[in-house]
């Protein structure tokens, strides 16, 4: 796993360019202090998560499912509020157990790192 520094790091390196457009290059301070902001709160989210899968006892090896779960989980909590992003978080948990993941630690992983109450799916 990246830390925040290291995503910057990255970021910063691609966006210098000696062939950047110079409009471009007027919003790139911005553009990486939005990064910044951007990368510090995602690495907040996944170490909980990553807290959170081991705590649980999930094997090593499904932590990269949960991760990209995780990930999209993140953009819509970003992006969405209220009972438009409870739908969105239901639709991935439905999405990722026909991954083969277990709804229940979805569900768990969306209450506990992002405090959004997913209903568990009707039989």
């Amino acid at each position: 796993m990246r830390t925040a520094a290291q995503r910057i790091a990255a970021y910063t390196a691609r966006a210098q360019s000696s062939l950047m457009d110079p409009a471009r290059a007027a919003t790139h301070d911005l553009a990486v202090a939005n990064y910044t902001a951007h990368a510090s709160a995602f690495e907040l989210k996944q170490n909980k998560l990553r807290e959170w899968l081991n705590d649980q006892g999930i094997d090593t090896t499904a932590f990269f499912a949960y991760e990209a779960y995780n990930a999209e989980l993140y953009h819509a909590w970003k992006t969405t509020a209220g009972d438009s992003l409870v739908t969105t978080a239901t639709n991935l948990v439905a999405k990722y157990v026909a991954q083969g993941l277990d709804e229940a630690d979805l569900i768990d992983i969306a209450l506990n790192v992002y405090t959004v109450t997913v209903p568990p799916a009707e039989p």
